[in-house]
């Protein structure tokens, strides 16, 4: 029996009219007999009392009734659910993403995210992180992804990640060979600084006395510079691990940790607290926080 069918059968039983129960569905009064013979058939049992001039169901047909309604509902619900599941798997988001986050950290993100919700449209703007807070307050996009998040009136922030700080130097710095380091290391060194490692915990937690050891020699808004400079031997610098995977990969760069670990940069989703978020950004801020494969230095 179809769904169609026990709706048909549904509407029959509450209207009491083989005319209305055709109008209501679209159907001919001769359709409706025929669908509600098909049924007695199948079930084997008279449904409807014919010899009287009142519509009355048989004790069968009350029966019929009560699991043709619940068929229907359940068929009803089930559509629903799709519905909700196809708008979930499209959509677009408007996104702005920090230059550090965007050429390391979401890449891989949006190849699994576009694997998983191929029919998500995402368009992306990229820039410095101030730029990416003051695009999400006027509403320009839809959330930011930023390194060191300000806490700014209006605004929501939803930490995914903290990367693991690390001590960059060229290959063949002295440093370079140690397994691991600690700030009282790092006295009279050349530093190289990314101008957002001010806003780290790790660089507020120096002691005052020695405070002074990281006053910059030189300072870029851009990390790649500041890797550029480093690979010239001309500093030292303080950046996350997953934005020198590549050149220490190729040897170009040389990554050693902190001592006691502990020290990291904080990666946060921000939105308008006003927004409501929509099923496809819910999904995209799921597929950030999913735990990342090992690639550790």
């Amino acid at each position: 029996m179809q769904i169609e069918t026990a709706q048909v059968f549904c509407d029959l039983a509450e209207t009491g009219s083989f005319t209305q129960s055709a109008k209501r569905n679209g159907i001919t009064q001769s359709a409706v007999s025929q669908q509600i013979a098909t049924m007695e058939r199948i079930l084997g049992g008279r449904l409807i009392e014919r010899d009287r001039r009142v519509f009355q169901l048989t004790p069968a047909g009350k029966i019929c009734r009560q699991r043709c309604q619940e068929i229907t509902r359940l068929a009803i619900e089930m559509g629903k659910r799709l519905r909700q599941a196809g708008d979930a798997a499209a959509g677009l988001i408007e996104l702005a993403a920090c230059h550090s986050i965007g050429l390391h950290q979401l890449p891989p993100v949006l190849e699994r995210f576009r694997r998983d919700f191929p029919k998500i449209e995402i368009n992306v703007r990229y820039g410095h992180i101030d730029r990416v807070h003051e695009l999400v307050l006027a509403d320009e996009v839809d959330l930011g992804l930023v390194a060191y998040p300000r806490r700014l009136l209006g605004l929501a922030i939803d930490l995914f990640r903290h990367e693991r700080l690390m001590l960059v130097c060229h290959p063949a710095h002295p440093l370079a060979a140690r397994r691991a380091v600690r700030v009282r290391d790092l006295k009279d060194q050349k530093f190289v600084a990314w101008t957002e490692i001010h806003s780290s915990p790790f660089v507020k937690s120096i002691p005052g006395n020695l405070r002074h050891h990281f006053e910059p020699l030189h300072e870029f808004d851009q990390v790649e510079m500041v890797k550029r400079v480093v690979e010239m031997d001309a500093g030292i610098a303080i950046l996350p691990e997953a934005i020198v995977w590549e050149e220490v990969a190729g040897r170009r760069l040389a990554a050693v940790p902190f001592a006691g670990g502990g020290h990291t940069e904080p990666l946060a989703v921000i939105y308008r607290r006003t927004r409501p978020l929509s099923s496809a950004m819910k999904n995209l801020i799921k597929v950030l926080k999913e735990p990342e494969p090992e690639q550790t230095i």
